[in-house]
C-alpha cells in the first residue's frame, strides 16, 4: 500500500526542470534513437511491402459565368465561385454515382465511388477537379474518363444555362499515387521518438527508486554524507564504446587509466564521508557507529569495511564488530576466521582477547559474527552486550557496527541504545522510496540519530567527474 501511495505521490506531484529533462534524455538516448529508427523502418516496411499501390486520375473543369446572370449584386468571380460549390453539391449525389456505374460497368457500390472520389473547388477559383483513386491504375483512368464527360451533362440536365468546359483533361496514370513512403517513414520516426519519449517520463514517474544525491535532498531532511562511486567500469556505458573507435593498443592504456581513476576517486569518496562524519558526529570518546540499510544488496558491508580502513588511517584506533548474526561476511573481506567472534563472547564460551582480531590495516581491528546463534537478537539486546561495550569503548576512538537490513531483520534496533549514530547506506537507482521510509521510521521509533545517507553505486558522469577530482588533487590523467 505504501508503495502506492507514493508513486501516486510522485505522479501528481512530479516537476521536471529543463536540466532534468536534458539529463533524463541524454540518459535514454540510445532508445530513443533506437525507437526513431524502428519507427522509420516498420513504417517503411508497411509502406514498401504491406500496402497496395495505389493510382489517382484527375481532370480539372472550368465553370464560365452566364453573361445575362452577371448582373446581380455579386461581381463575376464570387458568382462563379459559388455556382462552382453549387456544382460539386451536384457531384456528391446517387444519381451521379449511378451514372458513373451504368457507363463504366465497373463493381463498385455506390459507398465505394463515393469513397473513392474527391470533388473540390482549386484555390477557390472557377475551376474544380474531380479525382479518382484506387488501385487499378485501368479503373481509375476509367471512372475518371467517365466522370469527365457526364458530370457536365448532369450539371446542365439541372441548369440548362451551366456553362462547362475541360481545362485539364484525364490522362492515363503510369506512376502509383501512393502510399507517399518518404511521407509515411518520417511518420512512424516521428511516432516512434513519440512513443519513446512518453514510455521515458511515464517510467521515471512511476519509478520510486532513489536517483541521486537532489532526489534524496529534496525528499528527507537529512544529508547525503557520501557518495561512492560504482567500481564496475562497465556501469560507464558510453566509455566502453568509445575504445571501438581506436586501436587496440590505446584502447587497452585507456581502460588501464580508467580504472586508475576510479580507484582514486572511490578511495576519495571514503575520505570525504570520513570528514563528513565528523561535522555530524561531534563526541568526546569513542564514537559507536551503526551502518544499515533498508534491503541486502546496497553495499553496506562494503561502506562498513573501507570506512572502518580510512578512519584507521588517521592514527584513530577502530573496531569493526560484525553483528550481522545470521549472514555476517566481514571475515571474508580479511582472511580470517568467523569463529570464535561475537556470539561466542556474548555466551561466555570465549573471553573478548580472543575474539578481537588484528587486521593487516594499522589501527584497525574487527570482531566476526562468530558461531550461528539461535537467537541473535536477543544475544545483541542482552546485558552481555553492554558490558561488553563498556569495555570496548575504552579501547577504541571507533567503534563501527555493520548490521542486518533492517526492513529484514529488526537486529540492529537492538544496538541503537549503545549508538551514538546511524548512517542509512542506499544504493542509486535500487534502492526504493517506500523501503527507505520504512527503514527511517524503524530507526526514529527507537530514537536513533540518524546522521545521513552514503548514497552507493552512483554512476560517474564520463570526463567531468574524473578531470575535477584530478585537477585538484595534481593527479596526471592525460
Amino acid at each position: 500500500m505504501e508503495f502506492y501511495l507514493w508513486r501516486y505521490w510522485r505522479i501528481y506531484n512530479m516537476e521536471f526542470t529543463v536540466k532534468e529533462i536534458i539529463n533524463l534524455i541524454m540518459k535514454r538516448m540510445v532508445w530513443i534513437i533506437i525507437s526513431l529508427f524502428a519507427g522509420l523502418l516498420a513504417l517503411y516496411i508497411y509502406s514498401k511491402f504491406l500496402i497496395n499501390p495505389s493510382y489517382t486520375a484527375s481532370v480539372q473543369l472550368y465553370v464560365i459565368p452566364n453573361d445575362s446572370e452577371s448582373s446581380v449584386n455579386l461581381n463575376e468571380l464570387n458568382y462563379a465561385q459559388k455556382v462552382v460549390i453549387t456544382y460539386i453539391n451536384f457531384l456528391n449525389t446517387n444519381v451521379f454515382y449511378e451514372k458513373i456505374q451504368e457507363d463504366t460497368k465497373l463493381d463498385y457500390s455506390i459507398g465505394q465511388l463515393k469513397n473513392m472520389t474527391s470533388v473540390k473547388s482549386v484555390n477557390n477559383t472557377e475551376i474544380f477537379q474531380i479525382s479518382v483513386t484506387t488501385y487499378s491504375a485501368e479503373d481509375s483512368y476509367a471512372l475518371a474518363e467517365s466522370m469527365q464527360r457526364i458530370a457536365p451533362e448532369l450539371i446542365r440536365t439541372i441548369k440548362p444555362s451551366a456553362k462547362i468546359s475541360v481545362v485539364d483533361p484525364v490522362k492515363f496514370p503510369k506512376r502509383p499515387s501512393g502510399p507517399n513512403i518518404i511521407k509515411n517513414s518520417l511518420i512512424g520516426g516521428m511516432l516512434g521518438l513519440a512513443i519513446s519519449l512518453i514510455i521515458i517520463f511515464l517510467i521515471e514517474i512511476l519509478d520510486v527508486n532513489i536517483k541521486g544525491k537532489e532526489d534524496l535532498n529534496s525528499n528527507y531532511q537529512l544529508p547525503v554524507l557520501g557518495e561512492i562511486p560504482s567500481i564496475n567500469p562497465s556501469k560507464e556505458g558510453i566509455y566502453r564504446r568509445i575504445p571501438f573507435l581506436r586501436k587496440k593498443k590505446k584502447a587497452f592504456n585507456s581502460k588501464n587509466t580508467f580504472n586508475d581513476r576510479l580507484k582514486f576517486i572511490y578511495s576519495e569518496s571514503f575520505k570525504s564521508l570520513r570528514t563528513n562524519l565528523r561535522f555530524v558526529l561531534i563526541k568526546e570518546g569513542c564514537k559507536k557507529i551503526i551502518i544499515s540499510s533498508p534491503l541486502p544488496s546496497e553495499g553496506k558491508s562494503t561502506t562498513s569495511i573501507n570506512l572502518g580502513i580510512t578512519l584507521s588511517q588517521t592514527a584513530s584506533r577502530v573496531l569493526i564488530i560484525d553483528c550481522d548474526l545470521r549472514k555476517g561476511k566481514l571475515h571474508n573481506y580479511f582472511n580470517i576466521k568467523y569463529k570464535p567472534g561475537l556470539t561466542d563472547a556474548l555466551s561466555g564460551m570465549s573471553e573478548l582477547k580472543d575474539v578481537v582480531k588484528n587486521t593487516s590495516y594499522e589501527n584497525l581491528d574487527i570482531i566476526p559474527l562468530g558461531s550461528i546463534s539461535p537467537n541473535p537478537s536477543e544475544l545483541l539486546a542482552s546485558s552481555q552486550m553492554e558490558k561488553l561495550m563498556l569495555i570496548l569503548e575504552k579501547e577504541y576512538s571507533y567503534i563501527i557496527f555493520d548490521t542486518p537490513p533492517v526492513n529484514v531483520l529488526s537486529d540492529s534496533l537492538s544496538l541503537v541504545k549503545y549508538s551514538d549514530g546511524i548512517l542509512m547506506v542506499v544504493r542509486d537507482g535500487i534502492t526504493s522510496h517506500p523501503n527507505l521510509k520504512n527503514a527511517l521510521d524503524k530507526f526514529e521509533l527507537t530514537q536513533g540519530n540518524i546522521l545521513g545517507f552514503v548514497l552507493n553505486d552512483i554512476s560517474i558522469n564520463q570526463g567531468k567527474k574524473l578531470n575535477y577530482y584530478y585537477s585538484h588533487y595534481g593527479v596526471n590523467h592525460d
